[in-house]
């Protein structure tokens, strides 16, 4: 495109930007307007290599109006939407989002906006408190909290118990040591989560993980007590299936039980934070 051409289109397209744009079809026009604008400088920089500043002067311009249309046109070089779910989207909120670097922050502002009806002003407002930052951060705090075991009113009961064999992540064999030197052997399930069946893939990743947390030997058969690691578990009811619900710590090497639900981890929730249970209610 010869310079003269450009300059000439661009005066053109120019006046016919809305600067209030009240109306949809204003909206509209105002939006391709500016897109086309952009479009054609920066084809024609990238070409000739002449600044931008250059061009803003020879059409009576200001520079930074320019280099928003460019920076608008390369964002959206493709399409740009003028309406999102059936509610037009003006320049003035474009021009608003254009300098925010990431897209996902641009997108949900352009979308909130159109939902909300913000006005520019409103939108800016939003953008210089950090809207979508905060937002983030909320959604993340109550993903984590949403993950958290929360602990059962009701009255439980606390042992010791040496561990014989981890049937599946979240079904352990136990030697329980109930009180007045009486032990009893006892199937337990973890309460609160469901980790996958030990014959899948995903449930023989989430046992030998168990079994290396506890010091559990792989494959050890129930009754084995030689070496059998100690941790403490609280019961809570049986569930259907006649096994004790259970919240389980466990120190390894640790032999006071008291000591390992001060300093102890918790299992269930460990197992949750690494990704290898579901929390269930």
């Amino acid at each position: 495109m010869r310079y003269k051409t450009l300059v000439k289109n661009i005066k053109e397209r120019l006046d016919a930007i809305d600067r209030i744009a009240n109306d949809d079809q204003s909206r509209r026009a105002t939006l391709e307007s500016v897109w086309t604008v952009g479009r054609d400088v920066d084809a024609y920089t990238r070409e000739s290599g002449m600044a931008i500043k250059d061009i803003a002067l020879d059409i009576g311009a200001p520079e930074g109006s320019l280099q928003k249309y460019v920076r608008f046109y390369r964002l959206y070089p493709e399409q740009y939407a003028g309406e999102i779910e059936g509610k037009p989207i003006a320049w003035s909120h474009y021009a608003a989002v254009i300098y925010i670097g990431n897209k996902q922050a641009r997108d949900f502002y352009l979308s909130e906006s159109a939902k909300q009806g913000w006005s520019s002003h409103e939108l800016r407002r939003r953008i210089r408190n950090n809207y979508y930052e905060n937002r983030q951060e909320y959604s993340s705090a109550r993903k984590q909290q949403a993950a958290k075991l929360k602990t059962i009113l009701q009255k439980l009961y606390t042992y010791s118990a040496e561990v014989l064999k981890v049937v599946d992540a979240d079904t352990l064999e136990l030697n329980i040591d109930v009180g007045f030197h009486t032990r009893m052997q006892h199937k337990v399930r973890l309460r609160g989560i469901n980790c996958p069946e030990a014959k899948t893939k995903k449930g023989e990743k989430a046992k030998a993980f168990v079994e290396r947390a506890l010091g559990v030997m792989a494959g050890a058969r129930a009754g084995q007590t030689a070496g059998s690691p100690l941790v403490v578990i609280r019961t809570y009811k049986t569930e259907k299936f006649g096994r004790y619900l259970a919240d389980l710590w466990y120190l390894k090497g640790e032999t006071n039980k008291e000591r390992i639900l001060e300093k102890g981890k918790f299992l269930n929730q460990v197992l949750l934070d690494n990704g290898l249970a579901e929390k269930i209610e």
